[in-house]
């Protein structure tokens, strides 16, 4: 047997016997996302099967081939993912997992007879757009109590809940709201016709979004998954850095940013990469607390990672106009600098703590690991390149599907079996049941904001309560989309700031400034709510896993965010971070001083939070690295070249200090 090999099972036998997540820990991560799945087995899951394939075949078809006319494209995808939802997810708790209701059965018929409608009908409903009849109000009521129930079951309450209030307002309390926000109330007829047969109410442009390339992108994440890319990103950041002191959670960072190409969920980024890094952190000395909290915010910036993204950021790219690859440019230097800060916090707190890395004969050898899965790398660069090069996400998405399956089949271990390719299929058909229902809430709250004309009078609202002072509109959008983002997905919380907060803050804005830097300011506020007490799902189950008090963990996760909390304040004011590819005459000493400027704040938020920059920090050493990194953000080089300074004068006097110590203990 080879060294390599002997070097492998050692490996495995930690993984089994030292790193095991036992039963009872995966069931509480589990009931973290869902509280009533179905457990359905035999010929019960034939719905989802079916459903599933559908979703797989059509997507595939129009995704390369061209998509329909925009009812009927997202008419057939919702169709399927109601299929899906009620198939999926039980009325509560207490109703049988091991079987599909009959009142679902019901409700399935019923989504398929809305889509059949619209097909059947297209063009005398197009003739007489804006005339509705009897058939179209009652079948538009039906649609909304149907995305109504959807969201409560497979999103959860808080959305739908926002959901009806923009109804209510739409329907009943419009007349009695104070001031602007006071409408004419609308008929139940001309909403029911607004949300169903037009493209701006559920059948709108977030589930357009959904029903063009999010499904794809999901799919691609699933068979890549299935290929076993996972384990590879693991192994691999294990390899590369575990070595390193406090190389476990260097690790976590590591594979947790690797693994955002393959999941759009910060909970199932947690649960994927965490059940190996955090007891694995664990045994080299990190805290239970620190351990669970670091593997969430890492996973967390797995949707601020390109080339894939999160949902929203496909979204954002519809409603900005822009190719998604000019999103994606956009986003690199601050999920960089996200990574980069938190990589320097469990570096600092590895050395403060005094930790080393593990043997390298307890890693993964490198050079097997690379033998093995470097052929993985191969579709996502293929879908880099193609979408560098102008083709659409749809196609460059289905060429790398393609390309990854064959790929897949040169080797053993990451060859896709039917067996496999099936599981991909039907794991991407029900991971998109929560990002399209979550849109097509989304799109009734949208529709009743054109409607009503709420977004014009929300833009003038912000202004008035901000006094027309940038800083303090920022801080209010801030703290909205967290809060809102605290019970409603990263997808839904973009989609509904975007359309109330964003306006006012482009309205704040300078003219020449590009509309993308609102919208990635409340998509950031919107990702990092999953990490934000109280309510913070990655936390909860990074928290399962490392057996630690959530709230503490939570508290813990919220120092180690810090810098992605400032991040967007930092690209608001310094747009060359994140717009440079939208930036003309930026010269290479210009863009250099603002990387500087980022990487300063990174480290320094990163010292100050643990206490240790070049060796453990006094009182007045953390305030001066925090207030420094805080003068880097406003938009005034002054200001931040004495935020520079301080930080500098903190990193000269730890040098001396440490110097004179050394001497000390030499004589």
């Amino acid at each position: 047997m080879s060294k390599n090999e002997k070097l492998q099972i050692n490996l495995e036998g930690n993984r089994e016997e030292e790193l095991k997540v036992d039963e009872k820990i995966i069931k509480e991560i589990e009931e973290i996302e869902t509280k009533n799945k179905r457990n359905l087995t035999g010929l019960l899951t034939i719905p989802i099967i079916l459903a599933s394939l559908g979703l797989f075949v059509f997507h595939m078809y129009t995704g390369w081939f061209g998509a329909y006319f925009s009812l009927i494209q997202r008419s057939i995808h919702f169709m399927f993912i109601l299929i899906l939802t009620y198939s999926i997810f039980a009325r509560s708790k207490k109703t049988p997992r091991d079987k599909i209701q009959f009142y679902d059965l019901i409700f399935i018929g019923l989504a398929i007879i809305l889509c059949f409608y619209i097909l059947n009908n297209i063009h005398e409903l197009v003739w007489r757009a804006g005339a509705p009849n009897s058939m179209d109000v009652y079948l538009g009521i039906i649609l909304v109590l149907l995305t109504l129930e959807a969201t409560r079951r497979a999103v959860g309450l808080p959305l739908m809940l926002v959901a009806v209030f923009f109804l209510l307002y739409a329907l009943v309390f419009g007349p009695y709201m104070p001031g602007r926000f006071s409408h004419g109330t609308f008929s139940i007829k001309r909403v029911a016709y607004y949300l169903y047969l037009t493209d701006a109410g559920i059948f709108g442009t977030p589930l357009g979004v959904s029903a063009s390339f999010v499904y794809l992108f999901i799919l691609f994440g699933a068979i890549l998954n299935k290929t076993g890319a996972g384990k590879f990103f693991i192994d691999f950041a294990t390899a590369l850095t575990g070595y390193t002191r406090g190389g476990p959670a260097k690790a976590a960072v590591v594979s947790s940013g690797m693994m955002g190409t393959v999941s759009g969920s910060s909970t199932a980024n947690t649960v994927t990469t965490g059940s190996f890094t955090i007891p694995l952190m664990k045994s080299v000395g990190y805290s239970s607390v620190f351990a669970g909290a670091v593997e969430p915010v890492a996973s967390t910036g797995g949707q601020l990672m390109p080339p894939i993204m999160g949902a929203a950021a496909f979204i954002m790219a519809e409603f900005l106009g822009v190719p998604y690859i000019e999103i994606a440019k956009a986003a690199i230097f601050p999920a960089l600098f996200y990574y980069f800060a938190l990589f320097m916090a469990v570096d600092f707190r590895a050395a403060k703590i005094g930790l080393r890395g593990l043997s390298r004969s307890k890693l993964p050898d490198l050079f097997n690991t690379l033998k093995t899965g470097w052929i993985l790398l191969a579709p996502i660069f293929a879908l880099i390149y193609l979408l560098v090069q102008g083709y659409s996400p749809q196609k460059s998405v289905v060429l790398s599907i393609v390309i990854l399956i064959i790929v897949s089949m040169f080797n053993k271990k990451t060859r896709l079996t039917p067996r496999k390719f099936l599981e991909a299929v039907t794991e991407a058909g029900i991971s998109a049941t929560t990002v399209a229902v979550a849109c097509a809430a989304a799109g009734i709250i949208v529709g009743i904001t054109t409607m009503s004309g709420l977004g014009l009078k929300f833009t003038g609202i912000v202004f008035d309560i901000s006094r027309g002072i940038l800083p303090f509109a920022l801080i209010l959008a801030s703290m909205a989309s967290l809060v809102l983002g605290m019970g409603i997905p990263t997808t839904a919380n973009y989609i509904i700031m975007a359309t109330l907060i964003a306006p006012a803050l482009i309205r704040l804005m300078a003219e020449n400034t590009h509309l993308i830097l609102p919208h990635m300011f409340v998509f950031y506020y919107g990702i990092l709510a999953d990490i934000t007490p109280p309510v913070m799902l990655a936390v909860f189950a990074g928290a399962a896993i490392a057996r630690a008090p959530a709230m503490k963990v939570g508290i813990e996760s919220t120092k180690l965010a810090i810098p992605g909390y400032m991040l967007p304040f930092m690209f608001i004011y310094h747009p060359e971070l994140i717009s440079w590819n939208f930036t003309s005459g930026l010269s290479l000493a210009k863009l250099g001083f603002f990387l500087l400027l980022a990487t300063a704040m990174s480290i320094s938020i990163a010292a100050g939070t643990q206490g240790y920059l070049i060796k453990k920090a006094k009182f007045y050493e953390k305030i001066m690295l925090l207030l420094g990194a805080f003068m880097i953000i406003p938009g005034n080089y002054m200001i931040n070249i004495l935020g520079l300074g301080l930080i500098g004068v903190t990193f000269i006097s730890q040098i001396l200090f440490k110097s004179k110590e050394i001497a000390i203990l030499e004589e």
